[in-house]
């Protein structure tokens, strides 16, 4: 059951976009990309919000861009 307000296509997409953030994440932090796990968790949640502050729920659920 999705949480009040959102349908389950938004909880879905959000939690497929989340994945894909993980999974970037862990290879990354792999390869030697970040100096430390803490840099590498703060420059995620920077993309994160890069693309939160693209983003808007419409009232009727939607997932749109701004």
């Amino acid at each position: 059951m999705p949480p009040s307000g959102f349908n389950r296509n938004i909880v879905e997409g959000a939690l497929t976009f989340v994945r894909g953030c993980y999974i970037e994440l862990l290879h990354e932090v792999k390869s030697g990309k970040h100096a430390s796990y803490e840099a590498a968790i703060e420059y995620e949640l920077g993309q994160i919000e890069k693309v939160l502050s693209r983003m808007h729920i419409t009232p009727e659920g939607e997932l749109i861009e701004r």
